[in-house]
């Protein structure tokens, strides 16, 4: 046997373990259904495109697998989740600052205030809110847009916490004032 022959041999027990466990299976997918368009929006509002939103949605379900086929902890995965997509996105805009982010001022704008059926006051109304809107999210600390979108997503403070590896009340502290300050803008 060579040496490829022992490092091979890993990577198919990895593959055979993963599809004979189908509780992990399950769990997996069940995650996946769950949380990979959540998270694909809270890594584009950090400012990552597109195209390397969904690589990293994707390398964090990877991660996921590799986690728990090496027996890691089963508790409260969405938080561990968004903390893994949180860093990848993260260590992807160090990585490709210049050409690869997308501002948040442009924003991901997918029409979903723009009914074909509303009236154009009401269609005018609704532009000049979210401008404000997106005025009032540049004017927070990125600790408190990090704050607010996540509590947006449905996680709870604890969870928000473990995510930005930031204390329980910090993160209460930053949406109380991240949500403050929004108030008076918009």
């Amino acid at each position: 046997m060579g040496s490829s022959d022992s490092i091979a041999l890993p990577a198919v027990e990895w593959k055979r373990e993963f599809l004979e466990d189908t509780e992990l299976r399950r769990l997996v997918l069940e995650h996946y259904d769950q949380d990979a368009v959540p998270i694909l929006r809270y890594v584009l509002f950090l400012g990552v495109d597109s195209e390397t939103g969904q690589d990293i949605v994707q390398e964090s379900f990877l991660k996921l697998h590799k986690h728990l086929l090496s027996g890691g902890e089963r508790q409260n995965l969405r938080a561990w989740l968004y903390r893994v997509a949180h860093n990848l996105a993260r260590s992807s805009q160090i990585s490709f600052r210049a050409n690869r982010a997308t501002p948040l001022s442009q924003g991901t704008d997918n029409g979903d205030l723009k009914a074909t059926d509303i009236s154009p006051e009401e269609r005018l109304l609704a532009d000049e809110r979210l401008r404000q809107l997106r005025n009032g999210l540049t004017q927070l600390s990125s600790a408190q847009r990090e704050c607010l979108l996540l509590r947006t997503q449905g996680l709870k403070y604890r969870e928000i916490a473990e995510i930005l590896n930031l204390s329980i009340s910090t993160v209460g502290e930053n949406i109380q004032r991240g949500l403050e300050k929004l108030k008076e803008v918009v």
